[in-house]
């Protein structure tokens, strides 16, 4: 398989050049979590823990005190305000332990333990990375050899494979299928089995809630595969990145706590979704205790570590309330409502998500797009339309089965879905 760039990536700069609402690429127009951002600030100005502390209560009197502008204190900038204030020296902005900082790691420990029951040793088997992708980057890596057989789900996420063909791994597609009077997608188990028979095969990729589809699997298709890993002897790598985005009573379950997966599992997530942070690029991988030393030394010798003053940043998110993250799925919920009901008026076929914040809709029922390849859709709709989407055959490695699919993500903001939404009543 020739690797190259993506097709997203692609897709995001073609609707910059053409002034395209872009509904494309999975990231937001929306700002982050402040306390999470306040973190990464705190720790880049405050330069080490005494001066975070400092910062967190120092009121504007005492910053402008300090910067000793007297009454010409309010016409100074924000910018030269913080110069006066800022720690001469520093720790937070230099290299730090390749495996995350301590705090970070706890917080991820107790942030698990929260949601799902289960605490993961942060000194034995949480190892911070570049986010989600460097994480599958590093779990295939050390996990796996080249010739190796994966399990992929198609569609997938189009690093999947090409990660797997860097490192010299042979993916296995499975394939989820929509299935559209019981408004869900679903995986052939027998097609499972089949993958899993195969000797060379040794981990399989579980994405949920997952991404183009939406597809959340539940607990008796986890105990599913949770089965057909201990049963040949598979590792699984699960990415977790879109855990609390799920919809109308589904929810996300910890494969990890499944009967006699703790020791097999790899889980990779991170704060890209969770923070609305795409480009912090701050994740973790979960490890069994004797797969982490080898995990560690890839990541170290790759990229080294992950931004420190960023990882402070993730410790501020991941120790939110509870209620936090129980609020998250709301507003796209709303999100996806909306775009559902817009590509449905113009004739697009879509299964409803039930989870992540993707929209995997059938375009053949749309007169203008109809009689058109994926590709040659997905560039109708950026150049005369106005709209970036991604092709639905990019998601899949064998058959056809993308052939009548363009993906949309809904994760922008309501105001940009509604724009979006307009074009496409206006000019297909």
């Amino acid at each position: 398989m020739e690797v190259k760039e993506t097709v997203i990536r692609r897709m995001t700069r073609l609707a910059v050049e053409h002034k395209a609402v872009n509904l494309s690429q999975g990231f937001t127009d929306e700002a982050p979590v402040f306390d999470m951002v306040w973190g990464g600030v705190a720790a880049m100005v405050g330069g080490t823990q005494d001066g975070v502390d400092r910062l967190e209560s120092m009121t504007l009197r005492e910053l402008v005190g300090e910067r000793g502008a007297g009454a010409n204190s309010l016409d100074l900038t924000l910018k030269e305000l913080l110069a006066g204030i800022r720690n001469p020296r520093d720790q937070l902005n230099q290299y730090s332990f390749p495996f995350g900082i301590p705090e970070l790691r706890h917080a991820i420990a107790d942030y698990t333990e929260a949601l799902y029951g289960r605490r993961p040793d942060p000194e034995e088997q949480i190892t911070v990375v570049l986010g989600a992708s460097e994480g599958m980057a590093v779990a295939f890596r050390s996990l796996l050899a080249p010739g190796d057989g994966v399990i992929v789900m198609q569609p997938f996420h189009e690093l999947y494979p090409s990660q797997a063909a860097i490192f010299g791994l042979v993916p296995r597609f499975v394939t989820l299928r929509e299935d559209r009077d019981a408004g869900t997608w679903r995986l052939d188990r027998d097609e499972v089995r089949a993958a899993a028979a195969d000797p060379s095969v040794k981990a399989f990729v579980v994405n949920s809630p997952q991404n183009p589809t939406g597809k959340v699997l539940d607990r008796d298709e986890l105990s599913f595969l949770a089965e057909t890993c201990r049963e040949h002897d598979l590792f699984a790598i699960t990415d977790e990145i879109y855990e609390h985005i799920t919809f109308d009573g589904h929810r996300h379950h910890y494969l990890a706590s499944f009967e006699g997966m703790a020791d097999r599992t790899l889980v990779v997530n991170s704060i890209s979704k969770t923070g609305r942070s795409t480009g912090w690029r701050i994740g973790w991988v979960i490890t069994p205790p004797e797969r982490t030393r080898l995990l560690r030394a890839v990541h170290d010798n790759l990229v080294v570590q992950a931004p420190t003053p960023l990882q402070k940043g993730a410790v501020a998110l991941l120790r939110r309330e509870r209620a936090f993250f129980d609020r998250i799925a709301e507003s796209y919920r709303q999100k996806r409502d909306l775009l559902v009901e817009g590509l449905r008026s113009v004739g697009f076929t879509a299964t409803s998500p039930e989870g992540a914040y993707y929209l995997f809709a059938d375009y053949r029922s749309v007169p203008a797009l109809a009689k058109m390849s994926p590709m040659d859709a997905a560039m109708h709709l950026v150049t005369e339309v106005g709209v970036a989407t991604v092709p639905g055959d990019n998601f899949y490695g064998t058959g056809n089965d993308g052939d009548d699919y363009l993906r949309f993500a809904f994760c922008r903001s309501l105001e940009t879905l509604e724009a979006g939404i307009e074009r496409l009543r206006a000019r297909l």
